[in-house]
């Protein structure tokens, strides 16, 4: 996991976890505790605002807000605005490492313990953060289906999570079990402004990068001919070794090193992220890769396909 830099905010917004808030959970510190406690209060009482893509930026608040938008324009996508990056861990830091952090299992719900224990294993600085999330309503039903199953007790902030979508008609209950409304429902969360922890900021432009990383991620899983692309491009255009290469740094940033996982934050990072937050760099020489040069090869794909 990459901690926010200024030269180069090289932010998992894939959705790494948020290591402080796990470590201060398992601490039992009051002030997290507290924290996720005001979140569940929060969750009750979230309105949702129907607005188009194109207003959404205008709509973020300036401060430390829960917010709920819906796209209007984008049938199926839905925003939740974090009060800040705490918060955002709070409720989706065990959701990531069910669906997407590497080494992490797939069959159930880990506790804080294991997540702490995941982060030290890879060198992760407690204060790591989460820079943005995106998931189906589907894969957030299963997390929430498969911690029933095996009689996990949810932290404040899943509870919150959970009351959210129910009351957002996104995910319900049907005979103890849960399930999305839809399979094509899709939602991306991304933080307040405000301060992080290890003493990084959240400004508006990382804010606005995080966006539009994560609506890259909505393009990608609403556009088949896009990612048909995105895939086409990742199998048939780049060499062995351009893919090992880009395999290998995800990997390194904690991604699960599927398929599945890497040709989407290629994507997302090389079309989506402003070059002053690209962690993805080039290598030099015959087993290195050029990220301009691939970044303009997979436009190039893109391009011809939606023609």
């Amino acid at each position: 996991m990459r901690k926010l830099d200024v030269a180069r905010a090289g932010f998992t917004m894939g959705a790494f976890l948020l290591w402080a808030w796990a470590l201060a959970w398992l601490a039992g510190s009051a002030v997290a505790q507290t924290n996720a406690g005001r979140l569940e209060a929060l969750s009750l009482y979230s309105n949702v605002l129907r607005i188009p893509i194109d207003a959404l930026a205008t709509w973020l608040p300036d401060n430390a807000q829960l917010r709920l938008y819906t796209i209007t324009d984008r049938p199926g996508l839905y925003v939740l605005h974090a009060p800040n990056l705490a918060d955002q861990g709070a409720m989706f830091s065990r959701v990531v490492a069910l669906m997407e952090r590497r080494d992490m299992p797939r069959d159930r719900v880990v506790t804080m313990a294991e997540i702490a224990a995941h982060a030290r294993r890879f060198g992760a600085d407690p204060a790591g953060l989460t820079a943005g999330n995106n998931f189906s309503t589907a894969q957030i039903a299963h997390f929430f289906e498969v911690a029933r199953e095996q009689g996990v007790v949810l932290t404040d902030g899943e509870r919150a999570l959970r009351t959210i979508l129910v009351q957002w008609g996104l995910m319900r209950q049907v005979q103890q079990t849960w399930e999305a409304v839809s399979s094509r429902d899709f939602l991306i969360t991304i933080p307040g402004i405000g301060p992080a922890p290890g003493g990084e900021v959240i400004d508006r432009p990382i804010r606005a990068a995080i966006l539009s990383h994560e609506l890259g991620h909505w393009q990608y899983f609403s556009d088949r001919a896009y990612a048909h692309a995105c895939r086409a491009f990742w199998w048939q255009s780049l060499s062995y070794e351009e893919r090992e290469e880009l395999t290998r740094q995800l990997e390194e940033m904690g991604y699960d090193p599927s398929d599945r996982i890497v040709i989407d934050e290629m994507q997302a990072y090389l079309l989506h992220t402003p070059a002053a937050y690209m962690p993805i760099v080039d290598v030099p020489g015959p087993q290195g890769i050029d990220v301009e040069r691939i970044r303009q090869r997979l436009k190039q794909r893109v391009a011809l396909e939606q023609q």
